[in-house]
């Protein structure tokens, strides 16, 4: 009987591996990547893969071509071997004419970067249960990079039976590493004078493909690790390059003076250059590593018209300078990737400049896109590190949480005809159109969406305007206000924009299995009294929902008082993360939020 049982449990095993390997397109039998600093500098990265096909749609769409990206400056590429095992045991090695050297896709029409190049392998010999070998190196000379680092996220699009990492350093240096949202020690171990940490991991799922996932892959297994002592020793190697000496030309020196002359006051002189900068100059998406973690400098990117949003930052840093403006450029970095122990510079996942005005106010903006608000606001979960060459060691800015939130409130009479009162509005945090409305006050009639438009604001008052907080009440008038369906007519209560409505979470499957990122903390409440004449008649019935669970709360509610229809619609979250076993509460609360029966009046 026990043999029964155990041979009953191995087949349960088995035929669970079998049906998630059959649910896949493919599967990684094996992949090895392999770091190893040598004593003279130079790195060398080794990667292979054996990659087995399960369905058409893998070679077809999915894993046809593998793309290896390389700085030819610097660095060169050796295929050590590629050629696929068919399924019925044939090799066939992969041709010559098979590998094809192109200009990566972001690099396209950027000439200071046409010396990135691609390796397009092109796979043959490919069928339902072929195998796929890969095996290359990849060699970067002495000085391209501070020191050797990685990020690895260790899953990949199909499931991985077994993957290996393996780091090879000089004995006389330590390695700095982190593993994230998976545990595994590295074994340690001395070869050949170098100090060698292997790390194994096997059966790793593939990464999800649902949607609105954690930004930056923040909730996937990763390992980092650095050559460097710390931060302080790659960040004065980062610093300390030419792009960041700020260097000006005399085209961009009257620039500076013109804006100054135009726009006496300080911020909105910097946001007249924010436009300027970014929407004068192409955006340009060159990871640095890529680059050596090298830019180019504010003249160059000045005179080549386009720029990554690095060059970009030091541009907008080195016009304010002209300009008298205080501002330091920022490396904005996930709070769980951020480690002064560690000198990784693949953690600078964006930069910014953060303005520091006379009246002690902290402002920070883009160098790719203008802002409506201080981008402060949206960095609750991020580290800013200030980028200064004259700094003796690296420095954050202080964040403080701030709340985000939309307060509304309206009265309204309607007739069959017309549609009259007034909206008050409270804007809070980062739905708060702080730039937007100091420049142009009348920007806020395009903040109001659904039943109502800017076309049926009669008049606004600004009631207080401040980037912590806004103010406005609203005067509407609205001809014609309903939608006719033969003989019913319908009225969509307004909404703010920027809030859950513009999120398009609409439609949300059954069940998931990772968490889901919503785009703002955000607290959001309407309360509208309406009054309507006798010649119509309310269908929609009366309702009240409250729904309170983990992920936050939703209360809607539609109620007859004193001759009144009073609406309550209001929703929160208690984070911006909504974690597996929060998801069924997030659904109910987004689905009630979302129905069209409870944001809708219908008359006879």
């Amino acid at each position: 009987m026990k043999k029964i049982i155990i041979a009953i449990v191995c087949l349960s095993i088995f035929g669970i591996s079998f049906a998630q390997t059959e649910k896949a397109d493919a599967e990684y039998l094996n992949i090895q990547k392999e770091y190893t600093l040598h004593e003279d500098g130079n790195i060398d990265f080794h990667y292979s893969k054996e990659l087995k096909l399960l369905s058409h749609y893998a070679f077809h769409r999915l894993y046809g071509e593998t793309f290896i990206i390389t700085n030819t400056d610097f660095q060169t590429l050796k295929i050590n071997e590629a050629y696929t095992i068919m399924a019925d045991g044939k090799k066939v090695v992969t041709p010559n004419n098979a590998f094809n050297e192109v200009l990566p896709r972001f690099a396209n029409n950027a000439p200071a970067y046409n010396h990135i190049r691609e390796m397009v392998v092109t796979h043959t010999g490919l069928e339902v249960g072929a195998v796929i070998h890969l095996d290359y190196t990849i060699h970067s000379a002495k000085g391209f990079y501070p020191a050797l680092m990685a990020d690895e996220l260790l899953n990949e699009s199909s499931p991985v039976k077994q993957l290996e990492v393996k780091v090879r350093i000089p004995e006389s240096k330590n390695l700095q590493f982190a593993l994230l949202n998976i545990e595994g020690d590295p074994t340690i171990s001395n070869e050949n004078g170098q100090k060698v940490y292997t790390w194994t991991f096997s059966d790793m799922a593939a990464n999800s493909k649902e949607s609105h996932q954690v930004s930056g892959h923040l909730n996937d297994p990763r390992l980092l690790f650095s050559s460097a002592e710390d931060l302080n020793s790659v960040y004065h190697t980062f610093v300390g390059q030419l792009a960041f000496q700020l260097e000006t030309n005399a085209q961009m020196d009257a620039l500076a003076e013109k804006v100054m002359t135009e726009n006496p006051d300080q911020l909105l002189a910097a946001l007249a250059f924010q436009k300027i900068v970014s929407n004068n100059l192409d955006n340009l998406n060159i990871p640095l590593e890529y680059t050596g973690f090298i830019c180019r400098t504010p003249i160059e990117t000045w005179n080549s018209n386009q720029g990554t949003e690095l060059e970009k930052a030091l541009l907008l840093k080195s016009l304010l300078n002209k300009a008298h403006i205080p501002a330091t450029p920022v490396a904005i970095i996930p709070d769980p990737l951020f480690d002064t122990q560690m000198g990784n510079l693949l953690n600078f996942q964006k930069f910014a400049v953060m303005l520091e005005l006379d009246n002690d106010d902290k402002v920070l903006i883009s160098s790719n896109h203008t802002d409506a608000q201080n981008q402060l606001f949206n960095m609750a979960d991020q580290s800013l590190l200030k980028l200064d060459p004259n700094l003796k060691s690296p420095a954050l800015f202080s964040i403080d949480k701030e709340s985000t939130q939309i307060l509304t409130k309206g009265t309204f009479n309607i007739n069959d005809s017309r549609l009259s009162g007034d909206l008050s509005l409270e804007l809070e945090g980062v739905v708060n159109p702080y730039f937007s409305l100091m420049k142009d006050a009348t920007a806020i009639k395009s903040i109001v969406k659904g039943g109502i438009s800017s076309n049926d604001i009669e008049s606004f008052t600004q009631v207080q305007l401040s980037q912590d907080i806004s103010r406005s009440l609203l005067e509407i008038k609205k001809e014609e206000p309903f939608k006719k369906l033969h003989n019913y007519l319908s009225f969509e209560l307004p909404y703010v924009k920027g809030g859950v409505y513009d999120w398009h979470f609409n439609v949300l499957t059954a069940d998931r299995t990772s968490a889901i990122e919503i785009p703002e903390n955000i607290h959001e409440k309407y309360v509208y009294t309406l009054t309507f004449s006798d010649d119509l008649k309310l269908v929609s019935e009366p309702i009240n929902i409250e729904i309170k669970n983990d992920a936050g709360h939703v209360h809607i509610q539609f109620e007859k008082s004193d001759g009144k229809l009073v609406i309550t619609r209001e929703i929160e979250f208690t984070g911006k993360i909504i974690n597996v076993n929060m998801y069924e509460g997030f659904k109910e609360i987004m689905d009630a939020w979302n129905n069209i029966n409870y944001s809708k009046l219908i008359f006879k």
